[in-house]
């Protein structure tokens, strides 16, 4: 091996090694930039929806008003379903909203910042329907 040749390979060794060292040096200081959202930028979320409802999501349910507690988003909605409402069920909705919640691209964001969502479905007189949590302690892996 000439001269140049050892020295080329020389100087690749000692860029190689600085490498390795510098990573498991200063990888476990280097945060990985988290996800935050403040209350303030919260309660602008809400507000901003707020000021477009009612919004009609189909013909028998009405996203009616959010409202922020704490580190919780609170859907009210508003079904219209005449005389059917023995027949609603609600678990496969339920199923449907938590994996939108924890996995979709749009709608994750909130499980991913700790943000838990409340949806509660009313009657047209205001009853009570159904009402279940979200958090992200119900995803998987989280």
């Amino acid at each position: 091996m000439d001269k140049a040749t050892k020295t080329v390979v020389i100087f690749l060794l000692i860029i190689g090694s600085l490498s390795l060292i510098s990573n498991s040096v200063w990888k476990p200081f280097i945060k990985k930039e988290s996800l935050k959202i403040s209350d303030a930028q919260l309660q602008n979320v809400v507000n901003e929806i707020n000021e477009m409802v009612p919004i009609f999501l189909d013909d028998i349910t009405q996203l009616n008003s959010v409202q922020l507690e704490g580190r919780t988003i609170v859907y009210e909605y508003i079904l219209d379903h005449g005389e059917s409402e023995d027949i609603l069920t609600f678990g496969q909705l339920e199923d449907m909203q938590l994996n939108e919640y924890c996995n979709s691209n749009e709608n994750s964001y909130f499980s991913k910042v700790g943000v838990a969502v409340t949806s509660n479905y009313l009657a047209q007189n205001g009853k009570k329907l159904h009402s279940f949590t979200m958090r992200p302690s119900d995803c998987v892996g989280s």
